[in-house]
């Protein structure tokens, strides 16, 4: 995947978000992140012989696109009985929302250098069956890779990731969409029950609010002017538009003009942001009961809530986090455009889910490989010199076997010979502490050679135990400690000395 797409699906307007690794290689040699951002009206405009466009954002009522214009469709996903269109064609609601993001799919596809990982949101409100619609007209239209994800998640997914939440107690989810207003709860990235839904309070109640108030500033100037005139019905459209990119101003600047074209009148109403939180402050209060509403069906205390995240276009108007916050006495969370926090945190699901798929599993090592060996156990048959200096200890390799000793002048081996029972060599006097050590030396790299070969042969051969003649210099081990004896062998009493721990013959 050459990156992630998130989609938004929105009563009112479609979002979408276009995460891409660009080839911008800074200091480091790595290649920084690239997020694009595009707004289209929920207008799909249907041409014959051509797949459906979604109208642009800012185009006006009247798309520049020639083309039957259908709206009001993705309210009605999971309806049964189809949407009529102007031109009396029927269609399912859902095969139109499948359209539209098929749409931005390749609208987008110019971000990417390949196919990238897709996601797109559904209202929360929304019903079992209502996804289940969807996801079968998505499948229709080949689109099985885009992943359905809930809006509250990519809403708390994208705060999560540029602002955070509480580490602790209930996030309450205010998104306040074209259409309606949505409440959801939370712990971290949690939701907690369902969410619940109001459609008295929406960002097209606030646009009409201003388009009444436009209207009731003309009284003078409109005259005999028929507002029921079908004639009028572009440009009272025209004008709606106009007032909802007011609002939109207002939500950054202190005064916004909209522009009225209405038959003979051409005006410009200026409007300022007190006058619009007069227009809306009553609907903006009774958010707040509803909050409190949805909090007492969850069994949860005000008291609890931690955070307000706010999402939805019509949520950046000020006046909307100024009451809340003097509300719940809580941090109250919003991104610079509130329309586009579900698209984004949608792309960041997606991205985060190719990462998962697509990192090698981790290699977890055999516990041998981790654990120190054991040190081996004294053997009372094997005399300690004195070592020299420490060297760097070499590890054995387990599969290669041993080399053989080096053959020692002092000792004579013959391996044909059978078995016979440990004789002491002549002893070697030292000829000075340097000749000392030399013999030393050699014997302890003869007697550690001879203890793995005699390691190896036990384990194939079995063990077998010899007792050595109780005037030994080294003690015996205790009785209990000592090896099982399948055979008890004679050996006759010598003088004092270290035996060999393998069989030698008589050196003359």
């Amino acid at each position: 995947m050459s990156g992630s797409l998130g989609i938004k699906i929105g009563t009112t307007g479609f979002a979408a978000a276009a995460v891409a690794e660009q080839a911008r290689a800074g200091a480091s040699g790595r290649c920084a992140p690239r997020l694009e951002t595009i707004q289209h009206q929920a207008t799909l405009i249907m041409t014959p012989g051509t797949a459906p466009t979604l109208a642009r954002l800012g185009s006006g009522a009247r798309p520049v696109q020639s083309g039957l214009a259908i709206t009001g469709f993705v309210d009605r996903v999971g309806d049964p009985i189809d949407l009529i269109a102007a031109d009396g064609s029927a269609h399912r609601p859902e095969d139109l929302v499948a359209g539209a993001v098929h749409y931005l799919t390749r609208y987008s596809a110019g971000a990417f250098t390949g196919a990238p990982a897709i996601a797109a949101t559904y209202p929360s409100h929304w019903k079992s069956h209502d996804l289940q619609a969807l996801r079968e007209a998505l499948d229709r239209m080949d689109m099985t890779g885009v992943d359905l994800v809930d809006e509250v998640g990519s809403i708390l997914a994208r705060v999560d990731a540029t602002r955070g939440l509480p580490p602790d107690g209930i996030v309450v989810v205010y998104d306040l969409g074209g259409n309606g207003l949505s409440i959801s709860l939370a712990r971290r990235t949690e939701q907690i029950g369902t969410t619940i839904r109001s459609a008295e309070f929406g960002g097209s109640h606030i646009d009409y609010a201003i388009f009444r108030h436009v209207l009731s500033g003309l009284d003078g100037e409109l005259g005999d002017i028929d507002l029921g005139d079908p004639a009028l019905v572009a440009p009272l459209s025209e004008l709606r538009l106009r007032c909802r990119q007011a609002k939109e101003t207002l939500s950054a600047e202190t005064v916004a003009v909209v522009e009225v074209e209405l038959g003979r009148v051409r005006h410009e109403v200026r409007i300022v942001r007190s006058e619009l939180e007069e227009l809306i402050r009553e609907p903006v209060v009774d958010s707040a009961a509803f909050i409190r509403e949805a909090l007492h069906a969850n069994d949860i205390d005000a008291e609890d809530v931690r955070a307000v995240v706010l999402a939805g276009g019509a949520a950046a108007t000020p006046l909307v986090a100024e009451m809340l916050s003097a509300e719940f006495h809580v941090p109250v969370i919003g991104e610079a455009d509130s329309a586009l926090t579900s698209a984004q945190g949608a792309a960041l699901i997606a991205s985060s889910s190719v990462s998962v798929a697509d990192s090698p599993p981790q290699s977890v090592p055999e516990p041998d490989s981790i654990t120190a060996p054991e040190a081996p156990e004294s053997d009372p048959y094997i005399d300690t010199v004195p070592s020299d200096p420490p060297l760097a200890a070499v590890p054995p390799n387990p599969i290669t076997a041993p080399e053989a000793p080096e053959s020692d002048p002092y000792i004579d081996t013959v391996p044909s010979d059978p078995p016979l029972a440990a004789v002491p060599p002549k002893s070697v006097s030292a000829q000075g502490s340097g000749g000392g050590e030399k013999v030393r030396s050699r014997r302890k790299r003869a007697l550690l050679a001879a203890a793995v070969i005699v390691a190896i042969a036990a384990a194939i051969v079995g063990v077998v135990a010899i007792v050595m003649p109780n005037t030994l210099t080294q003690p015996d081990p205790k009785p209990e400690q000592k090896p099982a004896v399948s055979e008890q062998v004679s050996v006759p009493r010598t003088p004092p000395s270290t035996p060999l721990p393998y069989p030698t013959r008589r050196v003359s």
